[in-house]
């Protein structure tokens, strides 16, 4: 897939998780805390961001327009908890419920970047 994608996830191994299933299709990977991934944006151009939807330190829907605000092409999948309806935002460009599976990820993923090119 070659997409360079932020990976914005608190729980450490949720983290792993989503990383080793970014890489096994071929992604390139930059693992951040939301802090961190703020700065991170200022100096590099992602293709896609994921974060958690629901962590007390999420990737929050007000951040997902402000980081659309700073890469205007940037592409932001949120992976949510439980049913997509209670996370939608104009912002967001695909959801994944979990129990996160490797063929959902990559669903939504290669249709964002559809979308992107």
């Amino acid at each position: 897939m070659q997409a360079l994608v932020l990976l914005v996830e608190e729980d450490r191994m949720m983290r792993k998780t989503i990383s080793d299933m970014l890489e096994a299709m071929e992604c390139r990977v930059w693992v951040n805390a939301l802090e961190r991934a703020r700065r991170v944006m200022s100096a590099i151009a992602f293709d896609v961001i994921i974060g958690n939807a629901w962590s007390s330190t999420s990737l929050e829907l007000s951040y997902a327009a402000a980081a659309k605000t700073m890469q205007s092409n940037i592409r932001l999948i949120l992976v949510c908890a439980d049913s997509l309806s209670q996370c939608l935002s104009a912002s967001v460009n695909a959801f994944v419920v979990k129990p996160l599976l490797l063929e959902s990820l990559g669903d939504a993923l290669t249709a964002v970047l559809r979308k992107l090119h």
